[in-house]
C-alpha cells in the first residue's frame, strides 16, 4: 500500500510540475510575441518557442516512463466529447461538436422516423438521409452545421451517422446512434434568432500582424499535437474544469454555455472565450467547461492563481462525477 501511495503522489507531483512548467513558459511565450511585434525582435520569440517545445519533448518522455509504473490505475474520462443537437419548433436543427487539432471536416447524416440502416462499409455514406450537412468552417471552438428546413417533431425517431476527417484525409465514423425526440428537448421558436451575429465591420489587420496570428496558431496546433501524443495512453486526462458559479435557473445547453462565457470573460478578460470555450455543463460542484485545447487549460489554470481561491479548478483532481446531460455521446 505504501508503494503504490508514494508512485501515485510521484505522479502527481510529475504532472503537476509539467503543468506549471509548461503554463509558465506558454504565457511568458505569449507575453514575449506580443512585445517582439512592437520591437521587431523576432529572434527572441523563436528562442522561446523552441524551449516551449523541447520542454513539452522531455515532459513526454518523463510522463511515458511515470505512466508504466502506474498503468494498473485506470480511471474513465469524466465526460465523453458530445454530439450536441438542438432542434427548433416550427422548424430548424442546429449540430455542433468541439473542435480539436487535427480536424478537417466534421459532417452527419440524420434519418427521421426510418430502420436503421446497418452496413459493413465503415465509409459508406447513406444518400437517404433527410438531413446530410457538411463542414469544413470552425466557430467558436466547434465545428457548427444548420439546417433551417429540417422538420422534427416530438416522438419522432432518429438516428445518424457522425464521420470526422483528420487532415490526412482519414475519415471515422460512428454509426447507428439513435434517440426518441422528447417535447422538452424542442426549442421554441426561429432558429436564427439566437444566432444573429453582429455585422459591425472590422478592419483587416496589417500583413505583418496577419503573418504574427498566423505562426502563433501554427504553433499552437504543433503544441496540441505533441501533448496529444504525450498522452496517447492515458485517457483520464481531459481539457475541462469546474467554475464555481450557479445560474439563477435550469438553463438548457445554448444558455448555460453563454452564461459561463459571460462568467469567465469577467473573470478573464484576456481570453477569447469565443474561440476557447468550447462547452459547458453541470457539475455537482458549479459549472463544468471545457477548452479547446490542452495548453489553454494550463493557461487558464496558471491565470486562475490571480482568483480567489477555488473560483476555478481542474475538473480532473476533483472526484469523479457521475453527472451527464442528456445528449448521446460520440467517438
Amino acid at each position: 500500500t505504501s508503494v503504490r501511495g508514494y508512485h501515485q503522489t510521484h505522479t502527481r507531483s510529475v504532472q503537476s510540475l509539467r503543468e506549471r512548467s509548461l503554463a509558465s513558459l506558454f504565457i511568458s511565450y505569449s507575453t514575449h510575441l506580443r512585445s517582439d511585434k512592437m520591437s521587431g525582435n523576432r529572434k527572441h520569440h523563436r528562442l522561446a518557442t523552441i524551449a516551449l517545445i523541447l520542454l513539452l519533448a522531455a515532459s513526454c518522455l518523463l510522463e511515458q516512463v511515470d505512466g508504466k509504473k502506474s498503468r494498473g490505475s485506470k480511471r474513465s474520462s469524466r465526460r465523453q466529447t458530445k454530439i450536441n443537437i438542438e432542434i427548433y419548433h416550427p422548424k430548424g436543427v442546429i449540430i455542433w461538436y468541439p473542435y480539436s487539432a487535427g480536424i478537417e471536416e466534421f459532417s452527419i447524416e440524420i434519418f427521421i422516423n426510418k430502420a436503421n440502416q446497418q452496413t459493413s462499409d465503415e465509409y459508406a455514406s447513406s444518400a437517404e438521409c433527410d438531413i446530410c450537412l457538411s463542414t469544413t468552417e470552425v466557430s467558436y471552438g466547434k465545428f457548427i452545421l444548420r439546417s433551417a428546413d429540417a422538420e422534427i417533431r416530438a416522438a419522432d425517431h432518429l438516428y445518424y451517422n457522425a464521420i470526422i476527417k483528420k487532415n490526412g484525409g482519414q475519415k471515422f465514423t460512428s454509426r447507428s446512434n439513435e434517440f426518441y425526440v422528447s417535447a422538452s428537448r424542442i426549442l421554441m421558436g426561429n432558429m436564427a434568432g439566437g444566432s444573429s451575429s453582429c455585422d459591425t465591420a472590422v478592419a483587416p489587420l496589417p500583413e505583418e500582424d496577419q503573418q504574427q496570428l498566423d505562426e502563433i496558431k501554427m504553433l499552437e496546433d504543433i503544441l496540441s499535437e505533441l501533448d496529444d501524443q504525450c498522452r496517447a495512453g492515458q485517457k483520464s486526462r481531459t481539457k475541462q474544469l469546474l467554475l464555481n458559479a450557479e445560474t439563477p435557473t435550469r438553463y438548457n445547453a445554448k444558455q448555460l454555455y453563454e452564461y459561463a462565457a459571460s462568467v469567465l470573460g469577467q473573470q478573464m478578460p484576456a481570453i477569447n472565450w469565443n474561440r476557447t470555450l468550447v462547452d459547458a455543463f453541470y457539475a455537482s460542484n458549479g459549472i463544468g467547461f471545457e477548452v479547446s485545447t490542452t495548453v489553454e487549460k494550463l493557461k487558464v489554470l496558471k491565470l486562475a492563481k490571480a482568483l480567489p481561491s477555488g473560483s476555478i479548478v481542474d475538473l480532473d483532481t476533483l472526484p469523479t462525477d457521475d453527472s451527464s446531460n442528456e445528449i448521446d455521446s460520440i467517438f
